[in-house]
């Protein structure tokens, strides 16, 4: 083989390797997150969901966090080193636009296809997971909130993007770790009860964030484009709550 071809086969192991790492630092967040402040709590003698462990989830998942950011960081530094949080450029802005409105439209289309095929409408597994623990009470809500809103558009990117699209097939085809990362980020998302409609409206989401980052050249718009998508479902979810 030659030093190109032995190149990518190096990043593609290591590319594995820390997509790997990257999952496991996310599920440790929240297992901590829970386990952690409910646990603190109760070594104090209050509640496993009462406002000190809530205020300690918090506090835990922003730390937690913060060091697997850094993890990701580095490791993805490694083949690109000026990835990072660069200032934003009103121009470049307007594919977090662009990116949002293609989810939207990308979603109903597929909603509707789930309704002439089944015959039904019904939320992604991962969805209910969400609402159902939302509605235990203030800290089951705050949780979801803090994951939907400040860890998944951090670490999500850094794994799913940042990770796939710089160790993967970088100098290859265009759009071959664009699949990819829309693929593995579809299948992160039905892990628990697998779906072919869900898988397609969770790899659009992957696909359109994956366009997004490589267009700007810029992960901060993919963590942003993100971070309005969960934004705009966790209101809908929370004005549905109260509503009802």
């Amino acid at each position: 083989m030659n030093n190109k071809t032995l190149q990518t086969v190096d990043n593609l192991f290591k590319g594995i390797v820390w997509l790997v790492v990257g999952i496991i630092l996310n599920t440790a967040i929240q297992l901590f997150a829970t386990a952690g402040s409910q646990g603190l709590a109760l070594s104090f003698g209050f509640p496993a969901k009462g406002r000190l462990a809530t205020v300690l989830m918090v506090g835990i998942t922003i730390i937690f966090m913060a060091m697997t950011v850094s993890i990701m960081l580095w490791a993805i530094r490694r083949v690109s080193p000026n990835v990072g949080l660069h200032p934003f450029q009103v121009q470049k802005l307007k594919w977090v636009g662009y990116g949002f409105a293609s989810i939207i439209v990308g979603s109903m289309v597929i909603n509707a296809v789930r309704v002439l095929v089944t015959g039904q409408v019904s939320e992604p597994e991962n969805q209910r997971m969400l609402e159902q623990m939302a509605q235990q009470g203030g800290y089951g809500l705050i949780f979801i909130l803090v994951l939907a809103v400040i860890v998944a558009p951090l670490v999500e990117e850094l794994i799913f993007r940042g990770i796939i699209l710089n160790y993967f097939f970088k100098n290859g085809w265009w759009w071959t770790n664009v699949f990819l990362s829309a693929g593995l980020f579809g299948l992160y998302h039905v892990y628990t009860g697998f779906n072919l409609f869900d898988f397609l409206q969770y790899s659009l989401m992957g696909l359109i964030l994956a366009i997004v980052y490589k267009k700007t050249r810029q992960i901060q718009y993919a963590m942003a484009l993100h971070f309005v998508n969960n934004s705009f479902s966790m209101l809908v979810l929370v004005l549905t709550m109260v509503l009802h």
